[in-house]
C-alpha cells in the first residue's frame, strides 16, 4: 500500500511537468532560447527651448544716423542730430550657457544714399556682434564691435559752404573709394513681446582719440523670429 502510494505521487509529479512543459509549443520556446535579449531603448529626451544652439533669427528695420552733431547739415553752421538713412539687416540670437546671456551677431546694409548735393552716392555694411545682457524680462543691454565697411562713389565738383565767420570751399571726389573701422557699440533694447522690439544702437570710432572720436546710431525695429 506504501509503495502504492509513493507510486502515485510520483506519476502526479511528472505529469505536471510535462503539462507545464507542453504549454508552450516547441518552435517558440527554441527560438526564445535562441532569440539575444535586446535592450530597451531609452525615452528620448524632448529638447528644450534652452538647449537650442540657434533660438531665433533676427530681421532689423530702422534708420541710421552717421556722425552725431558733426557732420554740418546747413549754410548757418548746423549740425546732424538725425538723419533717415533706410537701414535693413538680418541676424541671431544665440542663448549661452548663462540665461541671462545671449550672443548675438548680425550683418546690417544701409541702403545707398546721396550726399552732397547728389555729388557721393555711399553704400554702408556693417558686420557686427552684440554681447546681450537681459537684465529684465523686457530689457536687453548690448554691448559690441563692428566692422564699418564704406564705400564712397564720387561725381567730382566743389561746393561753397558757410562755416560760422565765413565760407569754405569744399571739393567732391571724383573716384571710388572704400574705407574700413573698426567700432565700440553701445546698445539697449525695449522687447514688446516675444516676437518685436525697438532698439537704440550706437557706434564709436576711435574711441581711444578724442581729437578722432565721432558717434553714429540706429533706432532699430526688430523682428525675432523663433527657430
Amino acid at each position: 500500500m506504501f509503495r502504492f502510494l509513493i507510486f502515485l505521487l510520483f506519476c502526479s509529479f511528472c505529469s505536471g511537468v510535462i503539462a507545464q512543459d507542453l504549454s508552450t509549443p516547441r518552435g517558440v520556446r527554441k527560438a526564445q532560447a535562441l532569440r539575444p535579449q535586446r535592450p530597451v531603448p531609452e525615452k528620448q529626451a524632448t529638447v528644450s527651448q534652452n538647449d537650442k544652439t540657434i533660438e531665433s533669427w533676427i530681421l532689423n528695420f530702422g534708420t541710421h544716423t552717421e556722425f552725431y552733431d558733426s557732420v554740418q547739415t546747413d549754410d548757418s553752421g548746423g549740425k546732424r542730430k538725425i538723419d533717415f538713412a533706410p537701414t535693413i539687416g538680418a541676424g541671431m540670437h544665440i542663448p549661452l550657457s548663462n540665461n541671462n546671456l545671449n550672443f548675438l551677431p548680425e550683418l546690417n546694409w544701409v541702403l545707398p544714399r546721396s550726399a552732397g548735393s547728389s555729388k557721393i552716392i555711399k553704400n554702408l555694411l556693417m558686420f557686427r556682434a552684440d554681447l546681450g545682457y537681459d537684465l529684465v524680462d523686457w530689457m536687453r543691454l548690448r554691448l559690441g564691435t563692428s566692422l564699418m565697411w564704406l564705400n564712397q562713389h564720387g561725381r567730382g565738383g566743389k561746393t561753397q559752404v558757410n562755416n560760422g565767420s565765413g565760407t569754405s570751399t569744399f571739393f567732391y571726389p571724383d573716384e571710388n573709394r572704400s574705407s574700413i573701422n573698426n567700432t565700440l557699440d553701445v546698445g539697449v533694447e525695449g522687447r514688446f513681446n516675444d516676437e518685436w522690439s525697438l532698439r537704440l544702437q550706437s557706434y564709436i570710432y576711435s574711441v581711444f582719440i578724442k581729437e578722432k572720436r565721432q558717434v553714429s546710431y540706429t533706432l532699430f525695429v526688430t523682428y525675432y523670429w523663433d527657430r
